[in-house]
């Protein structure tokens, strides 16, 4: 993924600041619905990835989604692309078609179209732009639509960090990632009362989770994903006692999506 998005060279962005506005307004990320051309560079890494995910424990599964990607059976372009506007249900029912496991498909195409998404909120969003994600004020992401994959608390910060494309936003008050929920059982709890700056937020309301993560500085792309490992035991505490991390936000039921994606 590092050599991906060294690859990829100065990030792009196709999006006009004023459309991204209206979105925001409607709570449409600014990836939505907009046609990105995928780079050769990710097409590439697709296989190495494959391989990868086999030799690290998905096995045999993992080798015949490569095999059927070199093959063309999967088409690459195809599995980015959709991967790139977060089409969970398409990349679903296209793996059980084909007879191969929806998640480790989903998984393949997410790391390997990740750098695209990366450099794209940074040449959408980054500095000189105009456009500040902190204008944002939803648990999702106002890039891609993606649910934070951490808390990143520091001395004087509590970021969300988006777990496709890294972004860094805040909310405007402290409440439940995916419901809003600020009440009485809306809470932070340490897993570990040995490590403290490492805690989950825990919402009774929908029983969902979010990892608190105590750091002293941004981590970065794409190295969000090894923090995340590293701090499985936080998933664990929370899901044994009947917490989860829910699907993607249902933004089709803001706006439909455009034949493009």
């Amino acid at each position: 993924m590092l050599d991906a998005a060294t690859a990829l060279g100065e990030p792009s962005a196709p999006l006009e600041p004023s459309a991204t506005a209206e979105k925001w307004r409607k709570g449409l990320p600014a990836l939505r619905n907009e046609a990105v051309a995928i780079p050769a560079e990710l097409k590439r890494i697709l296989p190495p990835i494959c391989t990868a995910l086999a030799e690290g424990g998905a096995g045999d599964s993992a080798f015949h989604i490569g095999e059927a990607i070199a093959s063309g059976d999967i088409d690459a372009d195809s599995l980015l692309r959709v991967s790139l506007a977060r089409n969970q249900k398409a990349i679903r029912t296209s793996a059980l078609h084909m007879g191969f496991s929806p998640d480790l498909v989903w998984l393949i195409g997410e790391l390997a179209s990740a750098p695209l998404a990366n450099a794209l909120q940074q040449g959408a969003l980054g500095p000189g732009t105009g456009m500040h994600a902190n204008a944002w004020n939803r648990g999702y992401c106002p890039f891609c639509g993606s649910w934070p994959v951490f808390i990143e608390a520091g001395i004087d910060a509590y970021t969300l960090r988006c777990s496709y494309c890294a972004l860094e936003w805040a909310l405007a008050s402290r409440r439940c990632v995916y419901c809003a929920n600020d009440g009485s059982d809306f809470v932070t709890a340490a897993i570990d009362v040995r490590a403290p700056e490492r805690r989950v937020e825990l919402c009774g309301r929908c029983s969902s989770y979010t990892k608190v993560i105590g750091v002293s500085g941004a981590t970065p792309f794409p190295l969000l994903a090894i923090l995340d490992l590293a701090t499985m035991n936080l998933d664990q505490g929370a899901m044994s006692r009947g917490y989860r991390r829910p699907e993607l936000f249902d933004l089709d039921a803001i706006e439909p999506r455009s034949n493009a994606c």
